[in-house]
């Protein structure tokens, strides 16, 4: 047998181990993800629902104690999280068309 094929087997052999590793990862973290989808639907209802204001004032007129996190009150963050939530779907699906197209 040839030197080049041997490397070929190899590399095709390394391909093989760390694309099944890959796929076996992205399975665990899509059912964490998918699982997630819960509890991201409530944090979405309650800020664009009426007791997000109403908590946002009460934080504003310092009713909530300081020792407790509110990070949430940024808006920022809640809104970019939704956005990162929508954009990784939207990403999910045009890999998983390409893959389908290849096919």
């Amino acid at each position: 047998m040839k030197k080049n094929d041997l490397k070929q087997i190899i590399q095709m052999e390394s391909i093989l181990d760390k694309h099944s590793a890959l796929i076996e990862e992205l399975n665990r973290l899509l059912e964490h993800f998918e699982k997630s989808q819960t509890e991201y639907r409530q944090l979405r209802d309650y800020y664009t629902g009426n007791q997000y204001m109403i908590d946002v004032g009460k934080a504003d007129r310092g009713e909530i104690p300081t020792d407790i996190k509110c990070g949430i009150f940024s808006e920022d963050a809640v809104f970019n999280m939704i956005g990162d939530n929508y954009h990784t779907a939207i990403h999910m699906l045009e890999v998983a068309t390409n893959i389908l197209k290849e096919h």
